[in-house]
């Protein structure tokens, strides 16, 4: 008997964590759609075409992942930068953003759970380098080995969150972003149904 509640209550936790999943694509369609409806605006065809091909990149990761228990780190990595790539030519070119990873393993040996991190990096994105006025924006992702476990940070020089906070309440967005909670709630299911932990800091 306790190994079937064990066993329900996995199965619960994993159904639980598909519906999470699901609730962060419309919420990538969503932002995607709208940097798509700036370039038809401006009559950028050839902008347009550009982000729509890396739009369709990302929402056939963005599906394929959503299905997986588990990706690769290297298709996290990959996911993340074509992420940027499309922000990074929707605001023309106002932030840079770079990549560092140490550790001894191969990249596709080390194996995570699929959507963590996007949330994080639009944040950093959208409430950090986004208001900075001189194009000089920079978001450093990090990936470094430690011990038995693997750091995954984000930086980036933007207007810090006190100043974020300022601005978007005076210029309120129609959309708020669910991601990181969204993110908060599967990290807690996680957890629960897994002997290696997760840790959120955000400073």
């Amino acid at each position: 008997r306790q190994e079937e509640k064990e066993d329900l209550q996995r199965r619960i936790a994993e159904t639980e964590q598909m519906a999470l999943k699901s609730q962060m694509n419309p919420h990538f369609i969503f932002n995607s759609l709208n940097s798509i409806q700036q370039y038809v605006i401006e009559g950028d065809v050839k902008g347009a075409n550009s982000f729509i091909s890396g739009f369709s990149k990302l929402i056939r990761q963005t599906l394929d992942f959503s299905s997986k228990e588990r990706i690769t780190l290297d298709e996290e990595i990959s996911y993340l930068k074509n992420y940027l790539q499309l922000e990074k030519n929707k605001m023309e070119d106002i932030f840079q953003y770079e990549v560092t990873i140490q550790t001894t393993q191969s990249l596709t040996d080390i194996l995570i759970p699929p959507l963590l991190l996007q949330p994080y990096v639009e944040n950093a994105v959208r409430h950090g380098v986004r208001s900075l006025k001189n194009k000089e924006g920079i978001i450093h992702l990090f990936f470094i080995e430690k011990d038995d476990f693997l750091e995954c940070r984000i930086e980036d020089n933007g207007i810090g969150r006190e100043r974020a906070l300022q601005l978007k309440s005076k210029n309120p967005i129609e959309y708020q972003s669910k991601g990181m909670s969204l993110t908060a709630n599967r990290v807690d299911l996680l957890n629960k149904s897994s002997d290696r932990s997760i840790q959120i800091i955000i400073d």
